[in-house]
């Protein structure tokens, strides 16, 4: 009976001390219940707009031809190898040619000691200047014929338009080929175009010699850096988008046309945009809320996001220069729950 009895009194003394603490608890301060956070201030930044988007790269790239047909008499390249811009590639037997040339070379050589002599005989009076005019003409008749034999000697011979990088040959020594008749690829591998689109709005924005950097998986830690040269004049109406192209140099031939990239293209700078930690965003279904301090107190504030940086992110709206946010501690917080932030 007396264990009863003093096991009903220690229960009632455990009511009563509770009820006193629960007592106190509710009467004292509401700083004692606040929460401790860490906050930051919404400050005003100057920010670069950029568009993400993707593209290919694409080189300048011609097939060597031959005007005039003939057999193949010597190979002047190595598959795959680099050559200068007027480097003999393919060399067609021209033994008809140069007969010609020779043949031609003769011929004006006569018609220039004939002209030379009609003209002194006219200033002696020996000739009638008709007879000068004459020996002028052919004169002019033979120089043609030389230049065009020389040209056609010249012909003969492949070579390259411009500083680049052969492919694989497509004809042997000995191969007879026609006009038109593709002997080799050259591909300038060291400047390149990276074509891309992007969405009409971006149009007034748009200005040549603008930065683009591209990545791609060949080189995951490397940036490389072009200038925007190409603005389409007209919009695709298939998806309301701008073409571009914009040239990359390619010095040590990392790059290779085709490549698929991802293109940052810089659209200048943004005035007065406001910037918070990006660790004070909390996720909710329909996007993103921060928790903003009101007089001691924090109240959700749904926002809107503009371009992300490393550390820091734009807020569109839902935020006011000056607003203090919650950076750490947002998730303890419900609500106007009153706060404290650590100094």
């Amino acid at each position: 009976m007396k264990k009863k009895t003093i096991a009903f009194l220690l229960l009632g003394s455990v009511i009563v001390v509770g009820g006193i603490i629960k007592y106190r608890s509710s009467t004292s301060g509401g700083d004692d219940a606040a929460i401790w956070v860490q906050a930051s201030t919404v400050k005003q930044a100057t920010l670069p707009v950029e568009v993400n988007t993707i593209g290919t790269l694409t080189a300048r790239s011609v097939e060597i031809t031959p005007e005039v047909a003939g057999h193949v008499e010597k190979i002047l390249f190595t598959d795959g190898s680099s050559v200068k811009q007027n480097d003999p590639l393919i060399q067609l037997d021209d033994a008809v040619y140069q007969a010609k040339y020779s043949s031609a070379k003769a011929k004006l050589a006569y018609s220039e000691n004939n002209f030379k002599r009609m003209t002194l005989l006219g200033k002696q009076g020996a000739i009638a200047k008709q007879a000068i005019d004459q020996a002028e003409s052919d004169l002019k008749e033979k120089k043609a014929d030389a230049d065009e034999s020389a040209v056609m000697v010249n012909k003969m011979q492949l070579s390259a338009p411009f500083d680049g990088m052969v492919g694989k040959r497509k004809v042997n020594r000995g191969d007879y080929v026609t006009v038109g008749q593709s002997v080799v690829t050259l591909t300038d591998t060291q400047h390149l175009h990276i074509e891309y689109n992007v969405s009409e709005k971006f149009l007034p924005l748009l200005k040549q010699g603008q930065t683009v950097n591209i990545t791609t998986a060949a080189y995951p830690d490397k940036i490389f850096s072009g200038k925007l040269a190409f603005i389409s004049p007209t919009i695709n109406i298939d998806n309301r988008s701008v073409s571009l192209y914009a040239e990359v140099p390619n010095e040590k031939n990392e790059l290779a046309s085709g490549m698929f990239v991802n293109v940052t293209q810089s659209l200048g700078t943004a005035e007065h945009a406001l910037m918070i930690p990006a660790r004070s965003l909390v996720p909710i279904l329909d996007g993103q809320q921060v928790y903003k301090i009101v007089e001691g107190k924090a109240y959700a504030v749904t926002v809107t996001i503009g371009v992300r940086l490393k550390d820091e992110v734009q807020v569109l709206q839902g935020l006011s220069e000056k607003d203090v946010v919650i950076t750490d501690g947002q998730m303890k917080v419900k609500n106007s729950m009153p706060v404290k932030i650590k100094t």
